[in-house]
């Protein structure tokens, strides 16, 4: 089952210690109209895997004795020469994930070397998938996005692997409910003030999507001015 277009719960928080503009984390910009992180680690990722896989398949080719026991050792070769391709060659630029909270839009990476997938983030599918451990018990939870923008035949979800999938879905849906103040955490603090006035330019329009907590502003004389606004309406 798809996950809400809802505020399920205290989302995560971005501080902006979590900002790295120029090293090698994740996150990229957080302010009021960009979220960016950048998932090209996964690219090196796929080139150690590659290298793995083709040292076992030189292992057991040299190993095996017979023509017909090449087959799996040419197998692991030829896998891990197009893993190794594709961590180095795969363009790092797609490998991102991005919400543009004033467009609506969010982008997500896609297969191999496609361009990333971007469309509403209103029309996006999200699940939560649960692993099991070798006891058959239920083991990690992992948030996925399934993909509504480019429909395929066979296609496989995107998979993020935070900590906590509910948290961080909500801080998704938070972060792109325009209608409603920045989430919680200290990369958003520069920007609270501008994203204010913008929503009090237009007059404080409702909320895009429903929330199970509160959503305050940042400070209590901001929340009486959005709250004396709506009880004009």
């Amino acid at each position: 089952m798809s996950l809400p277009h809802q505020i399920l719960e205290y989302p995560r928080v971005i501080n902006i210690g979590s900002i790295d503009n120029e090293g090698k984390g994740m996150l990229k910009r957080a302010d009021d109209k960009i979220y960016l992180e950048s998932h090209a680690h996964r690219k090196r990722i796929n080139t150690i895997f590659g290298g793995g896989a083709i040292v076992i398949g030189v292992w057991l080719g040299a190993s095996a004795e017979l023509s017909s026991q090449y087959i799996v050792p040419a197998i692991f070769t030829l896998g891990g020469v197009f893993w190794v391709i594709y961590g180095l060659f795969a363009n790092k630029k797609y490998k991102i994930f991005e919400l543009n909270r004033l467009e609506g839009t969010v982008a997500y990476p896609d297969h191999y070397f496609n361009p990333p997938l971007k469309g509403k983030f209103k029309d996006l599918k999200a699940v939560i998938s649960v692993s099991g451990n070798i006891d058959g018990y239920a083991d990690s939870e992992y948030l996925k996005f399934v993909n509504t923008f480019k429909p395929r035949k066979l296609d496989l979800l995107y998979t993020f692997y935070g900590s906590d999938p509910k948290k961080d879905w909500s801080f998704y849906v938070w972060y792109m409910d325009k209608n409603r103040p920045l989430p919680p955490g200290t990369a958003f603090d520069p920007y609270r003030q501008q994203d204010f006035e913008r929503r009090k330019a237009e007059r404080f329009p409702k909320p895009l999507y429903p929330s199970n907590i509160p959503t305050p502003e940042a400070t209590p004389e901001q929340q009486k001015e959005r709250e004396r606004f709506w009880k004009e309406w």
